[in-house]
């Protein structure tokens, strides 16, 4: 019927009725794990004093004492990124605060098709080439220990920060590693994005009122990079996003206008749908580089020039992902039955599109999959799990079949020769097939809160700002409204969304769009009365504001909370 196994809210102990002034919020704190008013007020009044000290994190003294000779002997520096959004704003802000301490700088970011990700032995003679004396790295370097250990030996400092998971891999000797992740790593909060941990090493180099201005850039990577924002990335978010309109660099505000934002009034939500997106596409469509001049321009015209190059390279990336999704549901449609695992391959595929394609699917179908680049002999992919499946487990398990893979439980990487996929494939779905059953298949939806008809009303959507940032981690608050009809069904004009108005008993009409829902018309047709699973916003009409539901799912109407 509907497409979600619903997980709904536990009633608010009365202890917990105090954790904010409305009963609504402190319903939506309690579900994400607030437990006292100490824990409630540090959520909703996030603020720098709640950092940790860097200089907890381990190796920061051997950084500091490495960056303060380079300032001190003015040594030539480059700066090694990551072509990801995370990586492009980390490189920038280490880039904008050495250069503003007189030295030389030399920002790096690998093409991601030509070179991939990473430092390789075969970028070492064109970094020893620059002449510098110190290689920081940003996003990357945990794994690169022979390419380290090359730079090492022909002289250069060495500062790897990075907030990757080190699976056993090691760094040369003298090497100052500075990483939440590292396993003798005492930091109190793990889960930062590289830029987050670039930021919190500048602080130790320039201190608080010198690197407050990389804020906004510090909450695009956090944002984009798919990090929990809790605890101090919810912290640096909500800084950066506070001083984006007179802090935010000119290229950054560029893209925001090319976006047609208004720099005031931007969110999470458009650093990680609008703005990272457009970042990205440079390393996807063309060179990761083209973003990291914009982000480090200080030039009107070439900020404007840039930032709509980004927003059409951006366009490119929709249309083409469009086209892939395309040929990936004809793919499917020929086999007479859906597998647990989906692993589709084809020659046309851009491989720096394959992993948003792979999420795509992966949502769609609530399956793991695997999508390649197929080429005559070597094929590239990413691979993406589902709740109770770990991508990166299943394929280390077929890494026999493998030349390279890497990756988390929710996301990997892999290359492998072209004639090894179908085994793959078979090799992947006994996984799954192990692994997975019927239930696995449903999502879940955490709910928030059940909304009665007295709350569905604008106020409710400007109460619930002061939960925000919402991000991974931390998403906009999901409602349910039992027993309702569902008036006017009729598709948008492209087809693919469904508009309709919701009549709650003893309530007034509400007005909903269900994004990519339309298939799902003539099953809210046959039903009388049914709960829906929703979020909130505002909206305008004539003017005015009005409140707007975005649906989620929906069941057959229920009066009462189900016993059990």
């Amino acid at each position: 019927m509907g497409i979600y196994r619903w997980k709904e809210p536990d009633p608010l102990p009365d202890a917990a009725y105090g954790l904010a002034d409305d009963a609504l919020l402190s319903q939506i704190l309690y579900q994400r794990g607030v437990r006292t008013p100490a824990e409630a007020s540090a959520f909703l009044r996030p603020s720098l004093d709640q950092l940790s000290d860097p200089a907890l994190l381990p190796d920061a003294g051997a950084a500091l004492a490495l960056l303060r000779r380079a300032v001190e002997h003015r040594w030539r520096v480059v700066v090694f990124g990551d072509y990801d959004v995370d990586g492009v704003t980390a490189t920038t802000i280490f880039a904008r605060a050495l250069r503003s301490q007189g030295l030389t700088v030399q920002p790096v970011i690998p093409h991601r098709i030509r070179d991939g990700y990473g430092l390789h032995q075969a970028d070492v003679p064109a970094i020893l080439a620059t002449g510098a004396r110190l290689l920081v790295t940003v996003d990357c370097g945990t794994s690169s220990g022979e390419a380290l250990a090359a730079i090492r030996q022909a002289g250069l400092e060495v500062v790897v920060i990075d907030h990757h998971v080190v699976n056993g891999d090691r760094l040369p000797e003298g090497v100052a590693f500075v990483s939440p992740q590292r396993p003798d790593a005492s930091y109190p909060f793990p889960s930062l994005a590289a830029v987050g941990v670039a930021y919190q090493v500048l602080r130790l180099l320039l201190g608080d009122a010198q690197t407050v201005s990389y804020l906004p850039l510090v909450a695009l990577g956090t944002v984009a990079d798919v990090v929990p924002l809790v605890g101090e990335n919810r912290v640096l978010v909500a800084e950066g996003l506070r001083r984006f309109a007179r802090e935010a660099p000119l290229g950054l505000r560029a893209l925001a206008e090319e976006a047609g934002l208004q720099l005031d009034q931007i969110t999470s939500w458009h650093c990680g749908f609008i703005l990272g997106p457009r970042i990205n596409a440079a390393g996807r469509m063309a060179d990761p580089m083209l973003a990291l001049q914009l982000l480090l321009t200080e030039d009107d015209l070439e900020a404007r020039r840039l930032a709509r190059r980004l927003s059409e390279l951006n366009d490119q990336r929709q249309q083409e992902i469009e086209r892939m999704l395309a040929e990936a549901e004809r793919k499917l449609q020929r086999q007479a039955e859906l597998p647990r695992v989906l692993v589709l391959a084809d020659e046309a595929w851009n491989v720096g599109l394959v992993g948003l394609a792979a999420s795509k699917l992966a949502s769609r179908y609530v399956r793991p999959v695997v999508v390649l680049s197929r080429q005559a002999e070597i094929s590239r992919g990413s691979a993406r799990g589902i709740a109770r499946f770990d991508v990166s487990q299943a394929l280390a398990a077929c890494q026999d079949l493998l030349l390279e893979h890497g990756g988390h439980s929710g996301a990997a990487g892999l290359t492998l020769e072209s004639e090894r996929i179908v085994e793959l494939e078979a090799r992947l779905l006994d996984f799954a097939n192990a692994a997975l059953g019927d239930d696995d298949l449903v999502p879940e939806l955490d709910l928030d809160a059940e909304l009665f008809p007295p709350e569905l009303r604008v106020e409710t959507v400007e109460l619930l700002t002061a939960l925000e940032p919402f991000g991974h981690g931390h998403p906009t608050p999901r409602f349910f409204l039992r027993d309702v009809a569902v008036r006017d069904l009729r598709p948008s004009r492209n087809g693919r969304h469904l508009l309709f108005t919701v009549v709650p008993r003893g309530g007034s009409p509400v007005s909903a769009v269900w994004f990519d829902g339309a298939e799902h018309r003539r099953a809210l047709e046959r039903l009388v009365r049914v709960d829906l699973a929703f979020t909130l916003r505002r909206d305008s009409w004539d003017g005015l504001p009005r409140l707007k539901l975005d649906v989620l799912d929906f069941r057959p109407a229920t009066t009462a909370r189900p016993s059990g």
